[in-house]
């Protein structure tokens, strides 16, 4: 078949229209011509003519149908309840039942598009108890059911099955059924029957991935979902489903493409809201913050009044670094909802990341402020004592950390606070015994790293060095413990496995620049020069206003013989740091080495001065 149903439309209306010469039309022919072609109020002014001729219950029901195919509901009413009550007074041969019952169907119709459930039901039930082997009477009784939330609709689809095995919409609604149920196994057998039924069914095969989905069989769900996107490709609801099964299996760069076609398919309002907010997330658990912050301003710009998303976009922004962005986010979500907590302490967070008294002092304000709407609440009473050790306030802060202790005994983050507080206290014992406290909690890399400083305050490098390797194992990808670990070496004067050490930090954070230094510093007196310059250079491009660089390649020029590079990299550190009595003296024996002896020994001279004014 051709099946070019433009072309056959055009050609049908043309003869409609032309109805002379050789072909003569009856006026039902017309009308029925003029309704196929989706002229209908020509085909309805016709059937209204015969009507007003010929007022019997067959040409009641062809203007009735024909007022619902132009979905002019209520007058299709009308001419149904006409043709009904025309059968009333007639004789009640086969023909007329079955025509009272095809009226009384069509008539169910009507009221269900109008949204009048219970007479719709009452005229499904009628056509029904007229002829009770009309399967399709059956189950838009059933449909009905559904939405009046009747339990027995299961009975109204089971009867019009018996009635035709074969009827494939029947199938599907039992799927809906049992999948509203839970019972997702009995809804996938349906899905089978209705794919035997009719094979290229795209929604037998949509519903039994989703139902797979549902009964977290993921990757047989992916399987159907990709035969209903092969059947047909602009399957938007397919592709949604399918990135939701991917992300479950940690497949998360396949979601992400199943996520971008869905956007660019027309996916209305609610599936592209979640689409946005599931790809933020995914971008999110990938640490790529400044995608998954697109996807929230997306998301939060289509729902202005979500609170979540709002926070979710400042988060983003917080963890992009872009502070100010993250405050106005933050601002935002607590303009929706002034007691949203958390928002408080997020644009407090950023508050402290602007690195002056002003936004430290404005940050404590958002601390106490959520204090204020919940003194229990322990995240606000961490931030707080974080933010007044800031401000040196110790012995506040210090008071804070212990009662969050108070309100909440497995608090760990409180624990880790309050032994920062007194290392900086001088209370190294008291550091020790929180530190062991948050571990017994919560044993992580980061807190055995961070008892690892502390016994490093108290002059325990075995105990430190063992905290920094038990951190390692727990977590062979944390770069801080590397890092810590290395510096032990490097103290102990172990430079190769310091180097290596560097090496790994660098390895999981890239940005870390004292380690690049520490490490350019341990293979220059391992007589890896090549590798110390480069590092150098690369601390050099990254940190040009750190004073310790240039010093630290000026040694390393220095054992190279290359005074003339030392001397330029220390002038340089000089003029960063211009009192620093160790660089001068550096300087004076690097003048020396090149001839400049009255240049020398004003640096001498200098820094002889700035060790006098330090004693």
């Amino acid at each position: 078949m051709m099946k070019c149903y433009a072309l056959a439309k055009f050609t049908i209306y043309q003869v409609a229209e032309i109805n002379k010469g050789v072909i003569e039309l009856s006026p039902i022919q017309q009308a029925l011509i003029y309704s196929f072609c989706e002229n209908h109020d020509k085909a309805i002014q016709v059937l209204h003519r015969i009507t007003l001729n010929k007022p019997e219950i067959t040409m009641y029901t062809l203007l009735a149908k024909a007022q619902m195919k132009a979905k002019r509901y209520k007058e299709a009413v009308i001419m149904f309840k006409k043709a009904l009550e025309d059968f009333s007074h007639s004789h009640k041969g086969p023909n007329a039942i079955e025509a009272s019952v095809d009226c009384l169907y069509n008539l169910g119709l009507c009221y269900m598009e109008e949204g009048n459930l219970h007479m719709a039901f009452d005229s499904f039930t009628k056509a029904v108890k007229a002829n009770p082997n009309f399967a399709g009477g059956f189950y838009q009784r059933g449909l009905c059911k559904v939405k009046l939330q009747k339990e027995s609709s299961i009975l109204d689809f089971n009867r019009a099955i018996t009635l035709d095995p074969k009827y494939y919409e029947a199938y599907l609604s039992r799927v809906a059924f049992y999948a509203m149920k839970g019972r997702y196994s009995k809804a996938i057998l349906n899905c089978n029957e209705a794919i035997k039924i009719y094979p290229q069914s795209v929604r037998a095969y949509l519903y039994r991935g989703i139902l797979k989905y549902s009964n977290k069989t993921y990757k047989l769900a992916i399987a159907d979902l990709t035969k209903a996107i092969n059947m047909y490709k602009n399957n938007y609801i397919a592709y949604y489903n399918r990135a939701l099964c991917y992300t479950k299996i940690s497949e998360l760069r396949m979601a992400l493409t199943d996520y971008g076609i869905v956007l660019l398919l027309d996916a209305g309002e609610t599936v592209t809201l979640n689409t946005f907010i599931n790809r933020g997330l995914i971008y999110k658990e990938l640490k790529q913050y400044s995608f998954a912050l697109e996807d929230f301003k997306q998301a939060a710009l289509i729902s202005k009044t979500n609170v979540s998303l709002c926070q979710a976009t400042a988060m983003c922004y917080h963890r992009n670094k872009e502070f100010e962005e993250a405050v106005h986010f933050f601002t935002w979500t607590l303009n929706i909802d002034p007691c949203f907590l958390d928002a408080y302490i997020g644009r407090g967070n950023s508050y402290m990341e602007y690195g002056h008294d002003e936004a430290t002092k404005q940050a404590q304000k958002d601390f106490l402020r959520a204090l204020h709407f919940n003194p229990t609440y322990t995240k606000a009473r961490i931030s707080l004592g974080y933010n007044l050790q800031a401000q040196g306030k110790f012995q506040k802060a210090w008071n804070h950390f212990t009662i969050a202790i108070e309100v909440d005994p497995k608090s760990y983050l409180a624990y880790e606070g309050r032994a920062m507080v007194c290392l900086q206290m001088g209370d190294n014992f008291a550091a020790i015994q929180d530190m062991n406290t948050a571990i017994k909690i919560n044993t992580t890399a980061e807190f055995l790293t961070n008892r690892g400083v502390t016994y490093e305050f108290m002059g325990q490098q075995q105990n430190a060095m063992k905290d920094y390797q038990e951190a390692i194992s727990l977590n062979p990808t944390y770069s801080l413990a590397y890092y810590n670990a290395g510096n032990v070496y490097f103290r102990h004067r172990q430079y190769s496995q310091a180097s290596d050490y560097f090496s790994n930090a660098l390895k999981f954070n890239p940005e870390n620049e004292c380690a690049t230094m520490n490490r350019a510093i341990a293979n220059t007196v391992l007589k890896k020069y090549e590798e110390a310059r480069e590092d150098f250079a690369n601390v050099v491009e990254s940190c040009p206003f750190w004073a310790a660089v240039y010093f630290n390649r000026a040694q390393f020029y220095c054992s190279l013989k290359q005074y003339e590079l030392a001397e330029e990299d220390l002038s340089k550190a000089l003029s960063l740091k211009p009192n620093d009595a160790l660089m001068y003296n550096l300087r004076a024996e690097v003048r020396g080495k090149i001839g400049v002896i009255e240049e020398a020994i004003a640096d001498y001279n200098q820094a002889l001065d700035l060790q006098e004014d330090a004693q």
